[in-house]
């Protein structure tokens, strides 16, 4: 798990940062809904989305520039991108699981959600 979270770098903990909120804040919606909180949570998988979408982004250019610039690698780059695109959707996955969590939280949540 810490070589999984290492391969993402910082943006790893930006994602940490904002998905550790957003599932506490979908599971008190979970218990107690309320539009306030609803709200909350969609601010959150906006910021968790963009932050996501920044990481993998910068991962990848990393990748390329490494291996653009390196000449031995750039006798066989394949290998070399490949494992670079492993480690860059790293950031992706991590956000992707906070963003399930919260949001099957949130069905929960609107199940029990008053009719207003």
């Amino acid at each position: 798990m810490i070589q999984f979270f290492i391969a993402g770098g910082f943006v790893m903990f930006v994602l940490l940062a904002i998905g550790l909120p957003l599932i506490v804040v979908a599971a008190m919606f979970a218990r107690n809904a309320s539009a306030q909180r609803l709200s909350l949570i969609r601010a959150l998988t906006v910021a968790l989305v963009f932050s996501m979408v920044a990481g993998v982004a910068s991962d990848v250019m990393t990748v390329a520039k490494n291996v653009g610039a390196n000449e031995e690698w750039l006798k066989e780059p394949l290998p070399y991108l490949l494992e670079g695109l492993a480690e860059s959707l790293t950031p992706a996955v991590l956000a992707s699981a906070f963003a399930s969590i919260a949001w099957i939280l949130v069905a929960f949540g609107v199940r029990r959600m008053p009719r207003e």
